[in-house]
């Protein structure tokens, strides 16, 4: 009813409604769009009133719909007043007994990329507070026709998509002839075109015009990069696109989408490295297996679900069949119907449907009280298993799955509010672990464990994650290849972020003379990439073990050469969570060192290689040349790369060596007896081993040359003028 009053108020309509449970989130959107709340009787102006619209949950004994009557006003149902209100639209029509709501939002989505701004009303509510429903002078409009009710006779649409059919409320339509019955006239009414899934090819036989139809599955159509998961997901994205193709909308050949997230479908409401809280509004048994199945394929872990039947007459119609999907999940906390204003119905309780289940599977239960809920379900933290809880239902499981979430926040005081925001717009490959070892993530293969560790997919994960630890003061270090630095042995507190996704590694072309590359591509990659273009310049670079944005923050060099000769632009994330892009003029770019990127994530970057269109061979021989001179001039053990800054006009490397000090072990750490500005692991160092070898050749090189080396390695989460004291 919520998208009805607001696309009726923006037509040009005087609006009012009454709910005896509205909710906050309702509340707000009426407030936005001027709508009073008030019962007809107490209405001044009551007797102005022409039209009654009531949700099929009022019947014909409330008092509104009872003096309605008395002042001789129209009574519509929803569905007939949204059709008579798009009646001369162009009409874009989501039929089915699943997934309407978020084909719909698919395709209004769509549309508003392809810059059609649709008039829409959809049956739920955007995440993002994007309002449900839409009137504007575009001659579209995309409406979620409702069989439920039998208003679907009332449309007659331009485009009819018709996602899938099983028989749904049985109240309504005891056979399924009757309920199929419905969509064949919605078929017969369509004035265009109607899409179809070939899953129902047989359902309809001869019964329709074969011309009308389009077959999704069979239609050539681009494929979607998305934020959705599974099979299903995909199904409705392949289905509003075909209904796009019928309505002559054009479609470009290739697609990358973040959709709108719409609250109760796919929804992800907690991420933490424990536990994952998904709640969805399926509640037929073919709804319960689409969501089951793409959790399956998206997540790791065991599902544990906590199901609310719907409706008596459906759970009693489909008892056999819910408990055969329930019993599919690792266990299963039942509860009682949620009626929907429904008298009981012997045999289609959530008891009933318990000891169905019950034959079924071992590990299910039966919650009497909802306040047990928490206690039953609470995860343990520390689990090596992910535990995936699930709430499914059309009725009061998304209140107890937001209860649920706030119980597992309290229990979080530092990280749980990163866990929930993190959680509506994380991909299923996003990793977060607690207390995860860095050793074998750093070169030298020191150090202890993060506090929290994450590797974000997106911009978007990256920005959440920034943003929540400076509002709330949590130290934030960033990881690359881990080369270039030391982690203590104690670890580190706070959050350690490390790009190493597909998203960080691009390498794009923009240009003759220029690329974007990722901050989380490797150094070495980045060399082979360019050399396979023909790009000369990079070749120095050429056994750096580093990434792009670690050599981008310490102005890596070698052989004559430094990173930020190359550079145009750089695109970065400061540790407040804000992006920003400069040119390299902007920059303050010294000797093993760039400001800007001290306190900030480097997330691309804008190069400009010396020529193009090389020789791909001669380029291959100029890498290989310095890569011998590396080999020859380097070790071969694990080591941070130089552990000192060259002081001006000498060489940290040097100075150890005239010291002598080459060869000199402490632990497990030694300085190297190839090139003395190396600290290598010869098995088994701490990083205190390391820390004590940096102050004795300090201390040798102050008393014997009068020289104070600075260390170029960093001390991650640490400070050396601490650590030196």
């Amino acid at each position: 009813m919520l998208p009805l009053a607001i696309i009726l108020k923006q037509a040009g309509n005087s609006v009012s409604g009454e709910d005896d449970a509205l909710t906050p989130t309702a509340w707000k959107y009426l407030d936005k769009h001027n709508i009073k709340v008030a019962t007809l009787e107490s209405l001044e102006d009551s007797e102005a009133v022409e039209t009654v619209v009531r949700s099929s949950a009022i019947n014909d004994r409330h008092p509104s719909i009872v003096e309605a009557k008395n002042l001789g006003c129209r009574i519509l149902a929803r569905g007939e007043q949204l059709a008579e209100l798009v009646e001369d639209k162009r009409l874009i029509a989501v039929a089915g007994s699943h997934g309407k709501t978020s084909t719909c939002g698919i395709l209004i989505d769509l549309l508003e990329e392809f810059e059609v701004y649709p008039s829409y009303a959809i049956g739920g509510l955007f995440s993002n507070g994007k309002d449900p429903g839409c009137w504007n002078d575009s001659d579209w409009a995309v409406v979620e026709v409702d069989e439920s009710d039998g208003t679907i006779e009332s449309f007659n649409p331009d485009v009819s998509i018709i996602l899938n059919i099983n028989h749904d409320h049985h109240a309504y339509y005891r056979h399924f002839d009757d309920y199929l019955a419905s969509f064949s006239r919605l078929f017969d009414r369509t004035k265009n075109k109607v899409v179809l899934p070939a899953s129902i090819r047989e359902v309809f036989r001869e019964k329709v015009d074969r011309d009308k139809i389009i077959w999704a599955d069979e239609e050539e159509l681009p494929t979607i990069q998305s934020n959705q998961i599974g099979a299903y997901s995909r199904r409705n994205q392949r289905a509003a696109l075909a209904g796009l193709g019928a309505a002559g909308i054009r479609i470009p050949e290739k697609l990358e989408m973040g959709f709108t997230a719409i609250a109760r479908r796919q929804s992800i409401l907690y991420r933490s490295p424990e536990v994952i809280v998904f709640e969805d509004y399926a509640h037929h048994p073919a709804e319960i297996r689409a969501f089951r199945e793409a959790l399956e394929e998206a997540f790791s872990g065991p599902l544990s679900v906590v199901f609310q039947p719907h409706r008596y007459s459906r759970t009693l119609n489909l008892k056999s069949e819910l408990a055969e999907e329930l019993a599919k999940f690792n266990s299963t906390s039942l509860l009682d119907v949620y009626s929907a204003a429904e008298p009981k119905i012997d045999g289609g309780t959530g008891r009933d449907l318990f000891e169905c289940l019950g034959r079924k599977s071992e590990n299910c239960r039966y919650v009497e009280s909802k306040k047990d809920l928490i206690k039953i379900l609470n995860p343990k933290l520390g689990n090596e298993k992910i535990q995936n809880i699930v709430f499914l239902g059309a009725g009061e499981t998304d209140i107890l799955a937001e209860k649920f979430v706030e119980d597992l926040k309290q229990n979080e005081p530092v990280w749980g509010g990163l866990f929930e925001s993190l959680a509506p717009i994380a991909s299923s490959d996003l990793l977060l672990r607690r207390n995860e070892p860095l050793l074998k993530k750093t070169t030298l293969r020191v150090g202890g464990v993060a506090e929290m560790y994450m590797e974000p997919t997106s911009e978007q994960e990256l920005v959440a994650a920034l943003t929540y630890c400076f509002e709330n003061r949590i130290p934030v270090f960033p990881l690359g290849r881990g080369s270039n630095l030391i982690v203590p042995d104690e670890g580190v507190r706070g959050l350690v972020i490390r790009l190493t996704g597909p998203n960080w590694k691009r390498f794009e072309r923009t240009s003759e003379d220029s690329i974007r590359v990722g901050a989380g591509l490797r150094i070495k990659e980045l060399c082979g990439l360019a050399c396979r273009h023909g790009l000369e310049g990079f070749e120095f670079l050429e056994g750096i073990p580093g990434s792009v944005g670690g050599s981008l923050r310490m102005n890596a060099g070698a052989m004559g050469g430094w990173i930020f000769d190359l550079v145009r632009r750089v695109r970065f994330a400061k540790l407040d969570g804000s992006i920003i892009e400069a040119g390299v003029e902007e920059l303050t770019v010294g000797y093993r060192h760039c400001r800007e990127l001290e306190n900030a994530i480097a997330i691309d970057v804008v190069m400009k290689p010396k020529s193009s269109g090389q020789n791909v061979l001669d380029l291959r021989r100029a890498i290989d040349v310095y890569q011998s001179k590396r080999k020859e001039s380097q070790p071969r053990e694990p080591s941070a790369g130089c552990i000192f800054k060259n002081p001006e006009g000498d060489s940290a490397g040097r100075i150890i060596e005239e010291l002598g000090l080459k060869g000199t072990a402490i632990g497990g750490a030694e300085i190297s007896r190839v090139h003395g500005n190396f600290i290598v692991n010869r098995g088994g160092a701490s990083s205190d081993d390391v820390i004590e070898l940096v102050k004795l050749v300090r201390r040798e090189a102050l008393a014997k040359r009068r020289v104070e080396l600075q260390p170029e390695a960093l001390l991650y989460g640490n400070s050396w003028e601490e650590a030196l004291r």
